[in-house]
């Protein structure tokens, strides 16, 4: 079913709500109808690319669905990304038109190489640990993906993420189909417990950022009723534990790409000591396999292979990328993992992040959640660093609690006690770690850090 014939079926039903009012499926469909009919009279339709620079977030949820509607492919812009990243990203796409602030303006790109069938929405990768690469999905895909999220049609979800940002994109898009209540924040600071509670939020979806803040600020009753959704990022035990104990216990932790969307979900009695992430959706084909693409027996370490309804089939452009990581049917995340005997899934980290010292395979992980223990430190980025001796050693860089005091070398000799020859070499304590807009940690600038302060080895 296209997209606005879905939204069509949903009737009455509450869509969107704001501090300033609220609108039905209805009243939502007639705001995007006047601005299909503003894009058609601009000449926009299936040869089309067009850029969206909106930062309000109900306009722009309004803008990305006439543009379904057109046929047209359409890419957010976001307001926080440098300039340089929006001409990239321009560029790559063929980009033929641009909106901002409700105005149309041609940019003469090239547009698609072939009018797809139907509308298109551009995802960009995250771009933490190499280059940003560019997905596409249409209408029917995202269909797809949102039917892993049957639970969307009762919900009220909050976001704490911009429209902007590509997790927010789609889960506003999911919710849409689904016929839920997409709930958008007010601008500036404000309190999210008070905010739930005011306008009936059932699903709370944050970075792990924003968990680790609320479970350091507390707030046990405040989010009652109120589910919980954090990913993007491991989410340690000692957080896990944090958020059930101090915020809410209805914490879900999803494991999920870019490429393919939503692939497992851990829920309320499923955290543990793994730090699974649970069970794979249904939908979702998943395995585990060895170095010759075999699946291995539960509880043995491989690479993550998976194959879902809507996920991508290539990066834009193509490329060794799209070679490497979508093959035989399979896309290939590039994370390393296991699947228990119970079914569930635990993901050890990046394969393109394990460290090899003298032989010995270290994960980032396992450094991570050790100095994530330790009273003074609220988040932890262990990385390898090349080594011209050793192949490679393990370093690692600490954000503290705010008040805390505790030197590098302490550190280094606290994860030493613990994990011996597996502790990093070397530790930086830093004012903030360098994190994306989407509060994902920037490992290659902590790299670059490591190398002006480290000898060479």
């Amino acid at each position: 079913m296209r997209f606005l014939a879905r939204l069509a079926s949903h009737g009455r039903k509450p869509a969107v709500v704001t501090d300033a009012g609220e609108l039905d499926y209805e009243a939502l469909l007639g705001l995007v109808g006047a601005r299909h009919d503003e894009l058609a009279a601009a000449g926009i339709g299936p040869t089309s690319v067009v850029g969206l620079e909106i930062e309000d977030e109900v306009e722009h949820l309004v803008f990305s669905l006439a543009l379904f509607a057109a046929g047209a492919s359409h890419m957010t812009l976001a307001t926080h990304d440098p300039v340089a990243v929006k001409q990239m990203l321009a560029a790559r796409s063929g980009m033929t038109h641009h909106v901002a602030s409700g105005q149309v303006t041609a940019r003469g790109g090239d547009g698609p190489a072939q009018p797809p069938p139907e509308g298109v929405v551009y995802l960009k990768t995250s771009g933490t640990t190499g280059d940003m690469n560019i997905v596409a999905f249409t209408e029917t895909q995202i269909g797809e993906q949102s039917g892993r999220h049957p639970e969307y049609a009762g919900e009220r979800l909050l976001r704490l993420a911009s429209i902007e940002h590509n997790n927010s994109t789609r889960h506003r898009l999911y919710c849409a189909f689904m016929g839920g209540v997409n709930v958008f924040r007010p601008h500036g600071e404000f309190d999210v417990a008070d905010f739930c509670r005011r306008h009936a939020v059932t699903c709370l979806d944050i970075s792990r950022m924003h968990a680790s803040d609320l479970a350091n600020r507390g707030g046990i009753g405040r989010f009652e009723g109120v589910k919980l959704r954090t990913g993007g990022s491991a989410i340690p035990i000692d957080v896990r534990r944090a958020i059930e104990q101090r915020v809410t216990p209805l914490l879900f932790v999803r494991y999920a790409s870019t490429e393919s969307g939503a692939i497992a979900m851990a829920g309320p009695g499923e955290h543990d000591e793994d730090e699974s992430v649970g069970r794979p959706l249904p939908g979702v084909e998943l395995e585990v396999v060895d170095a010759d693409n075999r699946p291995v027996p539960p509880g043995t370490t491989g690479r993550i292979r998976l194959r879902a309804a809507g996920m991508a089939r290539g990066y834009l452009g193509g490329g060794e990328q799209s070679a490497a990581r979508f093959r035989d049917g399979w896309f290939w995340p590039g994370d390393v993992g296991l699947l228990r005997s119970d079914g569930r899934l635990v993901v050890q980290g990046r394969q393109d992040d394990m460290m090899i010292l003298n032989g010995l395979n270290i994960f980032p992980s396992e450094i991570e959640r050790v100095l994530e223990r330790h009273p003074a430190v609220s988040v932890a980025a262990a990385l390898p660093l090349a080594s011209t001796v050793h192949g490679q050693i393990p370093v690692a860089a600490v954000e503290l609690r705010p008040g805390a005091q505790v030197t590098a070398r302490e550190l280094q000799d606290y994860a030493r006690g613990q994990l011996a020859l597996r502790a990093p070499r070397k530790v930086l304590v830093l004012d903030a770690l360098p994190r994306n807009s989407q509060g994902k940690i920037l490992r290659r600038e902590i790299a670059s850090a490591f190398q002006k302060a480290l000898p060479r080895t």
